[in-house]
């Protein structure tokens, strides 16, 4: 059993952190809190790498040297959690600040904190500490915005950049203080935000002009101002938060979503959508909403990434981009938590509920986040927040030594070397958190839904979601964890029981014909990807029934046909009900998700269906293929593109006109549309594998296509021109003499080019390609 629950931890592990939250784990180089050091890390201690001057560390330690221990203790466990310890033990009124510091060899230096005392039970609520921590914050940031705004001050031109997110001012109007919200009013008054260039934003929404990151931009523009308008009903603020908003929604692309850009004839140049810069736009604009703005344009913006981003409640938390809604991770970069801020200023309370939930159990991921964690302390407290008091209050407790190691000895706040950049304020961050409890702006709980705060048991319940110990629950615990609202417990405590053996078996079987959707999923989950055939394969005519049964949920439906897609030819039977589901229109699917589902169960059940003889109905077969191929998102494309991986010849005719449609990709209608190795390049592939001459320069092209990831274009050029194999050699001479692929060899793209020129050079009697014409004219003979 022991083996058991080990191999098994280990899996739960492995699940929980492969969710896109732990894209950037924790820096390399840290701060030691209001010491004034910064350093390494390693088990048993830390490393000097820097001495801020002025600190109370400066002069008694240097650069270089080891720290083992603090306070009267050598480190134990997690050295930063060690360090935050020490340093609020000493900030004490009974420790008078003294904070001893023991290095390798056995010195001991005392350093002179200030005294702050301690923090309460309820903090940050009826805390003397926060509040001397907001005090010492705020005269930071409001010093360092004096000092900007000095017009003396030729850096700054007396001006102060606040970055993207207007963090800064944003954490100073989150205390409440006249005197700090004067001092903002100034900022905004004299910034060039309070001007916004019509003609000129105008011109780079058609396309006609360069425009920046304002993706990144407009969105936090419209916060702040709305926040400001609102907390101060200073009416001058409205014309500027009208033209980002409005802009914002003609920006959307077809799908409603944003990117670093906005959108241009449809879509979004480079990467496209993601979801910290979307949800930050869409929550602006909802801003703008809440302050009076009454457009048209807004409102069916509003309406159209609303639509979206409903259809991740009680599914899942939001991934980098369009791919659907993460199951095994609570948080991405802090998107649960602007996610919680979106659906309460569209006054949604399930999606409040269910977002602030998953922002509550993130506790431990704060440091996380793809590129920049900078949107990660400043979004997920704010989100857990709305779980209502004794939340954030745990909250607090359980990330304290965060707040504490990055509490530096100026009053400020800082995860690395800079407190500030092109980001924002990480002290305003800070500021945000500490000022929860007095509610003056919206994203700090204004109007908060108390109906919604959990309490005692209920509270601890969410907050240690992220924690549970699932190799020391009983059977009956973890079948218990079947009908838990989130897949994020549903998964772990899923894979938990396979290592159970199967006298519970009988319970599931029953579980799935009785038991509630959230339990039979569960128990579809469990048959399903890696269960033992033992325990599967009986199973196997149950959910085929719930398949087949067209009066049943959708969802358990579309799970049936998952699982079903596990078991191989055992299922094959079934692989017609599944063309014909996805043929079916399913009311109240806007964005056809079920038939995306499908088509992914449908191509691993079988990824050859000709070959495999599996093609029985034609009629039906290039039915659910069109359909597919008709999907406005990518993933649902490249699942019916798939279909037609091994087409023969005599059947290509009726998809010929589909397969040059996707590898045209003009329709500028798609919601997702910049992954094109998922779609176009085995579109391509589809006529390599027939040998039609008209998708060579299509491959060969590839680098050149408009839009679109250098590294996905590399990557699927690598993939579909070798399919061409002998007959590519002439384009591949071509593309090597590619400036932009001179050094391809020794760049991550090395093993997949090198695989790619030994496949076209190494075949030498390619066959005879054929026209595209002929190629139909054969179809039809």
């Amino acid at each position: 059993m022991k083996i058991r629950n080990a191999i098994f931890s280990t899996l739960v592990v492995m699940t929980l952190v492969s969710g896109a939250e732990l894209f950037a784990k924790a820096r390399s180089v840290s701060p030691f809190g209001p010491t004034g050091l910064m350093g390494t890390l390693s088990k048993k201690g830390a490393k000097v790498t820097q001495v801020a001057k002025g600190s109370p560390a400066d002069g008694k330690i240097k650069k270089g040297d080891e720290i083992i221990g603090l306070g009267s203790h050598s480190f134990k466990g997690n050295v930063r959690e060690s360090i935050a310890a020490a340093i609020d033990e000493a900030e004490t009124k009974k420790a008078s600040g003294k904070l001893t510091v023991t290095l390798k060899g056995g010195k001991k230096v005392d350093l002179q904190l200030k005294v702050l005392g301690e923090y309460s039970k309820t903090t940050p609520y009826d805390c003397p500490k926060s509040d001397l921590i907001i005090h010492r914050a705020a005269e930071y940031l409001s010093d360092q915005i004096k000092h900007s705004l000095d017009p003396k001050n030729r850096k700054s031109r007396g001006r102060f950049n606040s970055g993207a997110t207007h963090s800064a001012l944003l954490g100073l109007m989150a205390t409440g203080e006249q005197k700090y919200i004067d001092l903002v009013a100034k900022v905004i008054q004299g910034s060039a935000m309070m001007a916004p260039n019509v003609e000129e934003i105008d011109a780079q929404l058609k396309g006609e002009k360069p425009m920046g990151y304002v993706g990144w931009y407009w969105g936090y523009h419209c916060i702040l101002l709305g926040e400001y308008f609102l907390l101060t009903g200073d009416e001058s603020v409205l014309p500027a938060l009208k033209v980002y908003a409005v802009s914002l929604a003609k920006g959307q692309d077809a799908g409603g979503m944003w990117g670093h850009r906005m959108a241009v004839g449809g879509r979004l140049p480079g990467y496209a959508q993601m979801n910290q810069s979307s949800l930050s736009s869409f929550m602006g604009m909802l801003m703008a909403q809440k302050c009076g703005i009454d457009d048209p344009d807004l409102q069916k913006g509003i309406e159209k990434t609303y639509a979206y981003y409903s259809t991740y409640i009680g599914e899942g938390a939001f991934n980098y981009g369009v791919h659907g809604p993460n199951k095994k991770a609570f948080n991405n970069n802090g998107t649960s938590g602007s996610g919680t801020m979106c659906m309460a200023l569209a006054d949604n309370q399930e999606g409040v509920k269910f977002f602030s939930r998953l922002s509550s159990a993130a506790h431990g991921s704060l440091e996380q986040g793809h590129a920049s964690n900078f949107f990660n302390p400043l979004w997920t407290p704010l989100g857990a927040n709305l779980c209502g008091p004794e939340v954030t209050q745990q909250f607090f407790k359980k990330s304290q030594w965060f707040n504490t190691t990055t509490r530096l000895w100026d009053g400020s706040f800082s995860r690395n070397t800079k407190e500030s950049g092109k980001e924002g304020s990480q002290t305003g961050v800070a500021l945000l958190s500490y000022c929860l409890p007095r509610k003056a702006l919206m994203i700090t709980g204004r109007f908060a839904d108390s109906s919604l705060w959990l309490k005692g048991d209920q509270a601890t319940d969410v907050v240690q979601m992220s924690e549970i110990d699932y190799a020391s629950k009983s059977v009956d615990e973890l079948i218990a964890m079947f009908d838990n609202p989130f897949p994020q417990v549903r998964g772990p405590a899923v894979w938990g029981l396979r290592t159970r053996g199967d006298d519970f078996i009988p319970k599931l079987v029953e579980m799935l014909e009785s038991g509630s959707q959230r339990q039979k999923i569960s128990v579809m989950e469990y048959f399903g990807y890696k269960c033992p055939p033992e325990q599967a394969h009986p199973q196997i005519d149950k959910i085929g029934a719930i398949l087949r049964n067209v009066k049943e949920d959708v969802k358990l439906r579309v799970k049936a046909a998952s699982t079903l897609s596990c078991y191989g030819e055992m299922a094959h039977a079934y692989y017609n009900d599944i063309l014909q589901f996805i043929v079916d229109d399913e009311p109240g699917d806007h964005f056809r998700d079920a038939d995306q589902s499908l088509g992914r169960s449908l191509n691993n059940l079988c990824s050859t269906p000709f070959a495999s003889g599996l093609v029985t109905d034609k009629e039906l077969f290039y039915k659910a293929a069109n359909k597919l191929i008709d999907h406005k998102r990518q993933h649902g494309r490249a699942e019916g593109v798939r279909m037609l991986s091994d087409i023969p010849m005599q059947d290509f005719a009726p998809m010929a006109g589909k397969v040059m449609y996707i590898i045209k990709d003009e329709d500028r209608t798609y919601h997702s549309y910049h992954t094109w190795q998922s779609t176009i390049g085995p579109a391509i592939e589809v006529l390599a594998g027939l040998n039609i001459k008209e998708g060579l320069p299509y491959a060969a092209g590839i680098i050149d296509r408009e839009g679109g990831k250098w590294g996905f274009k590399v990557r699927m050029l690598c993939a579909a021109l070798p399919k061409y194999g002998g007959n590519a050699k002439e384009s591949l001479a071509k593309i090597k003499t590619d400036k932009r692929l001179k050094d391809i060899e020794k760049s991550r793209f090395g093993g997949i080019w090198r695989k790619m020129v030994k496949a076209i050079d190494g075949d030498p009697s390619p066959k005879k390609l054929i026209s595209l014409e002929d190629a139909l004219n054969n179809g039809a003979e």
